[in-house]
């Protein structure tokens, strides 16, 4: 749809309004004769204030910018309803005119000039636009010929859809509680492909888009690397003394009592991504009640085992639940009948090591020397990526894992992996990436 002409108050009722607005005024006005028809409401308040400076038409400088601002938002729609009239052949030369007009009307209205000349040139080539706009529209048709139809007239730029773009670029951000200043250098680049659209639905929908992309990368970008603590440290195998303490002897041994285990699993163990698993803080919770009141029927004190709890079912891998039974059977019968523990295997959690895998190959981690200065750089093998993960305290990581690792993080999408590409990673392990 077509901008509409402007519609103009009736000189009357403006001089009637700017006659209850003004005062502290000691200058007998002409009113008739100042006030100029062609104006809008507010064009005639901000030329009067020129006109007579000693009289008071503001309440403050803050509504004088508001009355100049409503002038130019005025302005710049007559300007809108004016292309929209121009025939298409003259478009392109018109645009330059109207540009130039909306240049000397802001210059006007900052350096506090009068802008009715501007504006009566411009009422006459309204005039002369509709009369000619009127004279093809009685021209009479010409009878219908079998033609193909043309492709349809792309948009036509305008400052109100540069606005409303804008708008959308900025409210985008304010959503998710960002501001657009840092980016507005980027949004006027993408300007020049988005003008290059045929419709302002495709404009918005594209601008929009780009400003999410923004803030995903932005987003991604302050994704901290996880905690990492020291190493565990390796410690020789637990001798136990199979006997009583000295202040227990004389008292029979006894025997370990049975332990059914009537906990169930709160998640499956083995996945397509994860082969293993911790147990759950909630499954751990329920194991140790049960651990605790097997540990006190058989005479033993089971916070002096803490220790052994914790090597065997708080930081084991398990690959089933039927693995968890039996850790947990074994561990009361060695505590209670007090035989030798065997040192349990330990390995990193997978969960843990997807973490930092997705860190490292995102960012710059690696160190490197260019012309005598020091970089940082992403890794381009992934026995850079082991070196790292080293010095992060999880040695001795099989290279399976790692490449395992990088293909779950691509295929969930993780978020360290949104600021890198496809290609990338598929260079980075060797093989292709489903």
């Amino acid at each position: 749809m077509s901008p509409s002409p402007p519609r103009i108050m009736p000189k009357a009722m403006q001089i009637e309004m700017l006659k209850k607005l003004v005062h502290d005024c000691d200058v007998d006005i002409d009113w008739d004769h100042e006030v100029d028809a062609n104006l809008s409401f507010p064009e005639n308040r901000v030329e009067l204030s020129i006109i007579h400076p000693t009289c008071k038409w503001f309440t403050d400088e803050e509504e004088r910018r508001t009355v100049k601002q409503e002038a130019l938002r005025e302005t710049e729609d007559y300007v809108d309803y004016l292309q929209s009239i121009v025939p298409p052949e003259s478009a392109e030369a018109f645009k330059e005119f109207f540009d130039d007009y909306l240049s000397r009307y802001r210059y006007a209205l900052e350096r506090k000039l009068k802008t009715s000349g501007l504006t009566r040139r411009v009422k006459e080539l309204e005039i002369e636009l509709t009369e000619a706009k009127k004279r093809r529209e009685i021209t009479p048709e010409r009878p219908p010929t079998v033609r193909t139809p043309p492709e349809p007239r792309p948009l036509t730029w305008t400052t109100r859809l540069e606005r409303d773009l804008r708008d959308v670029f900025e409210s985008t951000f304010t959503i998710e509680g960002m501001s657009p200043r840092r980016y507005m250098p980027e949004y006027r680049r993408e300007l020049e492909v988005v003008r290059t659209l045929t419709t302002k639905e495709e404009m918005i929908k594209a601008v929009e888009e780009h400003a999410k992309e923004i803030i995903r990368r932005e987003q991604a970008l302050k994704v901290k690397p996880p905690r990492v603590g020291p190493p565990p440290e390796e410690r020789p195998p637990i001798e136990r003394r199979i006997g009583l303490p000295p202040e227990e002897e004389g008292i029979p041994l006894a025997e370990a009592p049975p332990t059914p285990f009537t906990i169930y699993p709160e998640k499956p163990f083995v996945t397509a991504l994860y082969p293993n698993r911790l147990l759950t803080k909630s499954e751990i919770d329920d194991i140790w009640d049960s651990y605790r009141m097997a540990v006190t029927m058989c005479g033993k004190n089971p916070d002096r085992h803490r220790k052994e709890f914790e090597e065997w079912m708080e930081t084991y891998l398990f690959t089933s639940w039927e693995q968890v039974k039996n850790n947990y059977e074994n561990l009361i019968e060695s505590i209670c009948l007090e035989k030798k523990l065997k040192p349990i295997p330990r390995a990193p959690p997978a969960e843990v090591i997807d973490e930092l895998v997705h860190w490292i190959t995102s960012v710059n981690t690696i160190e490197d020397i260019v012309d005598n200065k020091p970089i940082k750089r992403k890794p381009k093998t992934i026995e850079e990526v082991i070196e790292k993960l080293d010095e992060m305290g999880k040695p001795g990581v099989p290279r399976s894992d790692v490449i395992a690792a990088v293909k779950r993080g691509w295929q969930e999408k993780a978020p360290n992996y949104i600021i890198v590409t496809k290609e990338y990673l598929e260079k980075l392990i060797g093989e292709p990436i489903k």
